[in-house]
């Protein structure tokens, strides 16, 4: 027995323990609302007043809607369970993990773009270290494990650093 359910079907709202639920339901024909309340209640019906309900009256005239209330609240639960299965599913496919990968990769060849361009300052033995370095970056989906965890951080990864004597000019 809950101590505390209001029901409002022109709202569409069963409120039990303080959590309310909107939702289509059935309800006698002139039912306004019923209040319950650690033992006793009303029930309001349009037009005729007030009838008080005493705790014999609970079984018919407030478990049912507390019953309906329990099964909605149970379908939203595993409508909920069911998407965030789906989400962890998608996160966690081949697929999103290499697209994670290859975005962290791309990033990190995007940040040395500019040590390529024909006009910046680098020797030769310093450009010959960048382009090694990116194409290690381009090699990673090639490497055995990949897409590993999908977690850039993940220390299985085997990223490529690039050398000392070129990473000096990078920003």
């Amino acid at each position: 027995m809950y101590q505390h359910v209001t029901v409002v079907p022109s709202d569409r709202l069963i409120l039990v323990e303080g959590v309310g639920l909107r939702f289509d339901f059935p309800a006698p024909e002139g039912l306004f609302a019923i209040q319950w309340h650690e033992g006793s209640g009303h029930k309001e019906l349009q037009g005729q007043g007030n009838v008080t309900l005493a705790a014999e009256d609970y079984a018919e005239e407030v478990a049912p809607f507390a019953a309906l209330w329990e099964e909605e609240k149970a379908r939203l639960e595993a409508a909920a369970e069911a998407a965030e299965a789906a989400r962890l599913a998608e996160y966690t496919s081949e697929e999103a993990r290499a697209k994670r990968i290859r975005a962290e990769r791309d990033k990190r060849l995007a940040g040395t773009d500019y040590l390529v361009a024909v006009d910046y300052p680098i020797s030769a033995e310093q450009l010959e270290l960048v382009k090694t370095y990116r194409q290690a970056l381009r090699d990673i989906p090639q490497q055995e494990g990949f897409p590993w965890s999908g977690e850039v951080e993940d220390p299985e990864i085997p990223w490529p650093v690039l050398d000392a004597a070129a990473s000096f000019c990078l920003r």
